[in-house]
């Protein structure tokens, strides 16, 4: 029913991680899981499809000089009451190559999900990530939000993991980080 205190921690360490690092995340991206999707793939594994794809995509772009560094992401679910699931994600691409990342998730959704419209898709830049980081945070159980400085929201039941954070920003990522660098990485 709402996201526990240390995946609240959790998430908001890999975004300030990620600026610390000087690779911080610079899209922001909103798939609504509308109610077409019901007779196809469930929308976590749709997702973790979608996930997979750009990280692969990512990955070929270290390989060609285009990009550089891991794959940096979180992604928060949410089902609100008055609304559809969906989930918010945070990202690093390249801004100048925005419009191909969306042009990859949409091909991606009309291929595993056809019945799913347009709009369900949002990819905006993320302009201050520690604010968006903090609206992902927001569905935090309620007597820890002041802690962390949040304003609570309920965003009701997810049946799946609710927050998704890629590798190269958890614990063992900033571990090596303070190691190579003696710095801390928070």
């Amino acid at each position: 029913m709402c996201l526990r205190p240390e995946s609240a921690r959790a998430l908001l360490h890999a975004e300030r991680f990620a600026r610390k690092a000087l690779s911080p995340m610079d899209t922001a991206i909103t798939i609504e899981f509308s109610s077409a999707l019901a007779s196809s793939m469930q929308p976590y594994m749709l997702f973790r499809k979608i996930w997979e794809n750009t990280r692969r995509a990512w990955n070929y772009r270290v390989k060609q000089g285009k990009a550089h560094g891991s794959f940096d992401a979180i992604a928060v679910w949410e089902q609100p009451a008055h609304g559809p699931i969906h989930v918010h994600w945070l990202l690093r691409w390249s801004p100048l190559d925005r419009d191909d990342l969306e042009r990859r998730i949409r091909r991606a959704l009309k291929k595993l999900a056809p019945a799913m419209p347009n709009r369900c898709l949002m990819v905006q830049p993320a302009k201050t990530t520690s604010k968006f980081a903090k609206y992902m945070a927001k569905g935090i159980d309620a007597p820890y939000a002041a802690h962390f400085y949040l304003t609570h929201s309920p965003q009701g039941p997810i049946p799946h993991r609710r927050i998704i954070i890629s590798r190269s920003l958890g614990p063992t990522a900033r571990e090596v980080y303070r190691k190579a660098t003696g710095l801390s990485p928070l």
